[in-house]
């Protein structure tokens, strides 16, 4: 069974975006995957002053209906990350969710799940960014139950996420068998962590991990490491897009620019080889639920 992810550089412009995000979705499906993961925030990434006035609500998201068009067309499964804007009788001021959604092959939405982590970081004094997602953002308040798809039971979280463990451990043991998370890495934290943080919840979930990104200079000031990737149980690396570099004297992307028409990296999931490796190292069975356990919150 063939999967695909994505990797793109999302601007400001939702119609833009959209158009890069369908022909991903063609590709991937003429290339026979089942399903394909389009990144977190793929629908815009803008100044944090436009995010909440760019951001619809699902039944009015002209994005998302256009991925669930593109989904029916190509009869293909399609994962994304988009912002969604709240009710607002709820109150919550001029913040969205953080949402990651999974649509099947008929377009109709299977889980829709709200980022529970928030990259809330300064790094500028060790030549990284200030972002505070917390601004524009509501933080989930819950993990869902994997979803069954033609490619296995695939569990849903989002990029920061990826930092800890736990949820991924929760999804496990509802029987996920791939762990996707849709992201927008910053270049420094790409290059330091990416790969050693889906390798190890690959590990040590023995599943497989999805990992689409968001990669290139989306405005000036923002940009973000790419390097989306598929891992196996084992921890191996099965296929993967190319990472951001920017150069220095570099004034910005081109819409010529790969990293603006989007990048595919296709692999497949092979059940005997989880069912192998889950079996040969039983950590599932192994685990102390005498010393520890975990649990999911009833909030």
């Amino acid at each position: 069974m063939l999967v695909a992810v994505a990797q793109l550089c999302s601007s400001p412009s939702i119609s833009r975006n959209l158009s890069v995000c369908r022909r991903l979705v063609e590709r991937a499906a003429k290339a026979g995957a089942k399903l394909v993961y389009l990144p977190e925030a793929a629908d815009y990434i803008a100044p944090s002053t436009q995010v909440y006035d760019l951001a619809s609500a699902l039944d009015k998201h002209i994005f998302l209906n256009g991925l669930r068009e593109q989904a029916k067309l190509n009869c293909i499964w399609v994962g994304v990350g988009i912002h969604e804007r709240p009710d607002p009788n709820l109150g919550l001021g001029n913040r969205v969710y953080n949402t990651h959604v999974m649509i099947d092959s008929e377009g109709d939405i299977k889980r829709r799940y709200e980022k529970l982590h928030l990259f809330d970081v300064d790094l500028k004094d060790s030549g990284g960014p200030t972002l505070l997602e917390s601004r524009t953002t509501i933080p989930g308040s819950r993990i869902v139950r994997p979803v069954l798809t033609p490619a296995g039971n695939v569990g849903l979280l989002t990029c920061y996420d990826l930092r800890f463990p736990e949820p991924s451990l929760l999804l496990l043991e509802q029987g996920a068998q791939i762990l996707t998370y849709p992201s927008a890495f910053t270049i420094k934290t790409g290059k330091a962590h990416w790969e050693t943080l889906l390798r190890a919840r690959a590990i040590e979930t023995q599943s497989y991990v999805l990992a689409s990104a968001q990669v290139g200079e989306h405005f000036p000031g923002r940009a973000s490491y790419g390097r989306a990737m598929i891992i196996d149980p084992w921890g191996t690396i099965l296929a993967q897009c190319k990472e951001f570099e920017m150069t220095s004297g570099e004034e910005g992307v081109t819409e010529t620019d790969e990293s603006l028409q989007g990048e595919l990296a296709i692999a497949e999931i092979d059940f005997e080889l989880l069912t192998r490796v889950r079996k040969e190292m039983p950590l599932v069975n192994q685990r102390r639920r005498d010393i520890y356990s975990l649990q999911e919150s009833d909030v």
